[in-house]
């Protein structure tokens, strides 16, 4: 997965909610832009948790795809 990729859905007018799905099948939700910092380098993607109210921390590089919610478009 890309820097840019993430950059585009983060900062798309209108933005969709997407979800992010690692290597390891886990799923980290991105509701609305203010849910996740894409680092400059864009090798880590920090995702706040809206149930746990803490952050997932990832590596950007072991994103195996990500899903538009409401379309059946898949990026991987």
């Amino acid at each position: 997965m890309s820097a840019d990729e993430l950059k585009n859905l983060l900062h798309a007018v209108p933005f969709k909610a997407f979800t992010v799905y690692m290597a390891n099948d886990r799923a980290f939700e991105i509701p609305h832009p203010d849910f996740a910092l894409l680092t400059p380098k864009g090798r880590t993607l920090v995702v706040a948790s809206n149930e746990d109210k803490g952050v997932n921390i990832l590596d950007v590089p072991l994103i195996a795809r990500m899903e538009i919610k409401d379309s059946d478009k898949k990026i991987s």
